[in-house]
Order: C-alpha cells, then sequence, then structure tokens
C-alpha cells in the first residue's frame, strides 16, 4: 500500500489488541511508516484503561481519532440490561459524545494540542434513536473543538 500512498491502520479493538501498549507492540513489529491505529478513545475502556492516558500514549501513531463515548459502572453494580463488561468485570453501556464517562474536553484538548491534523470521526453506541445520538454528539464535539 506505501507504494500507492496509502495508509493503513489497525483500530484497537478486541481482546487481542484493545490496549494501548498492545496497539503500540503491534505498531513496531509491523515497522511500517504507513501503518498506523484507528485511535477509539472508547475503546480503551473496554481493556479498562483510561482513555485519556491511553490517547497520549498512542496518538503519536494515529491516522484517524474515533470519538466515541461510554457510562461506566464498577462490577460491583451490575446495571441490568444494556451493559456489556470489560476485560476485569466493569460495565460499559454506550453514550452520546460527550454526555458519558470518558473526560472528552480532555481528549480533544491533548488532540488539539499535540498538532494533530487527521481526521476525527463519531461513532455512537448509545441506546437512543441513532440519528439524534449522532447529531448531539456531533454537536457537543464540534463545540469543545471549537
Amino acid at each position: 500500500a506505501a507504494r500507492f500512498g496509502i495508509t493503513t491502520s489497525v483500530e484497537n479493538h478486541g481482546y487481542f489488541i484493545q490496549a494501548s501498549d498492545r496497539v503500540q507492540a503491534l505498531i513496531h513489529a509491523v515497522d511500517r511508516p504507513n501503518f498506523k491505529t484507528t485511535l477509539d478513545i472508547g475503546n480503551f475502556m473496554c481493556a479498562d484503561e483510561d482513555p485519556v492516558s491511553a490517547v497520549k500514549k498512542n496518538l503519536p501513531y494515529a491516522s484517524m481519532v474515533h470519538i466515541k463515548d461510554f457510562y461506566l459502572r464498577p462490577s460491583y453494580r451490575d446495571p441490568g440490561e444494556g451493559w456489556f463488561k470489560t476485560a476485569s468485570g466493569n460495565f460499559l453501556r454506550g453514550a452520546i459524545a460527550g454526555q458519558g464517562d470518558i473526560d472528552i474536553p480532555e481528549v480533544l484538548r491533548i488532540v488539539k494540542e499535540s498538532g494533530y491534523d487527521g481526521y476525527i470521526s463519531i461513532e455512537f453506541e448509545g441506546m437512543e434513536e441513532c440519528r439524534t445520538g449522532t447529531r448531539i454528539g456531533l454537536g457537543n464535539v464540534r463545540r469543545l473543538l471549537a
């Protein structure tokens, strides 16, 4: 892909490549300047990693920043239907970007101050109607970036 000017990326998703150190290990093993990461700020929570810290660590390797938000509840407070477990048994549920428990204002501050100039996308996994959740989340992200 490099000879055609194409950048490929891996998203921090799934059991084997969810945590920031595992993403970096793969990027270093591939060792190609056009192999990067689609940095999903929410997926770090699935591995019980703080999104702000993980973004700081992996932002230099990002080809794209993927904004997503989650509500987080500890393992001893099972909130019931609509929630899924993290690697260590905490509970997550999708939220509208800017309304969940991820410190999105801090994540976006870090992204802006880093000089990152690539794409930023919105992903919505909440229980609200998808167009409404995406519209509100996009508005929140635009407002926070302004």
